[in-house]
């Protein structure tokens, strides 16, 4: 390991131009014995060539002005959180309020007897009738399966092919990719 990161760091400064003569000379018998770092080298001149061939690139006159100009100002976005801040706390406050005003508006009414007697014999009579309807559904289902064992067959066989097929495109989406790498010296 401190052979490459020794050989590694010649290697930046010589493209910097900044290694001493006896450092370059080490340098460059070690990379006629070493394969892996010639490659290295071969590898970082190439990549140092693309960069000092391609043409420098510079914004536009006035770029940095007219960008900044763009930019919406700090008491504008502070405005703009601000709003959003009271919009969130009112829509939070508003609704509670609400609730205390019609419940002190509306609690002498809720305290009667006979107010509470009805609601309690409303709900008794939505709950047996929400325990009929399910109960004549799960009669129904029971009877379909009696009368149509084909059909809860076939799905099954539906339930197990989608179970199946997910399984295999699961295992084909998590499987890596094999990398094919090709050495050259």
């Amino acid at each position: 390991m401190e052979h490459e990161e020794r050989y590694y760091l010649l290697m930046m400064d010589a493209l910097d131009n900044e290694l001493p003569d006896a450092e370059r000379d080490e340098l460059t018998a070690h990379l006629d014995a070493c394969a892996d770092c010639r490659r290295e080298w071969r590898a970082l001149l190439a990549i140092d060539v693309l960069f000092r061939q391609t043409p420098l690139l510079l914004p536009a006159v006035n770029f940095a002005e007219r960008t900044l100009a763009r930019l919406p100002s700090s008491r504008l976005r502070v405005r703009a959180l601000s709003a959003v801040y009271l919009l969130l706390l009112a829509s939070g406050v508003v609704p509670l309020l609400l609730g205390l005003f019609l419940f002190g508006r509306y609690a002498p009414i809720l305290q009667q007897p006979a107010l509470v007697e009805r609601v309690v014999t409303s709900l008794t009579d939505v709950g047996r009738v929400a325990a009929t309807v399910v109960g004549a559904l799960l009669a129904g289902a029971g009877r379909f399966v009696v009368e149509q064992p084909a059909v809860i067959g076939l799905m099954i066989i539906l339930v197990g092919f989608v179970l199946l097929w997910g399984g295999v495109l699961q295992r084909l989406l998590c499987q890596p990719a094999a990398v094919g790498v090709r050495n050259r010296g």
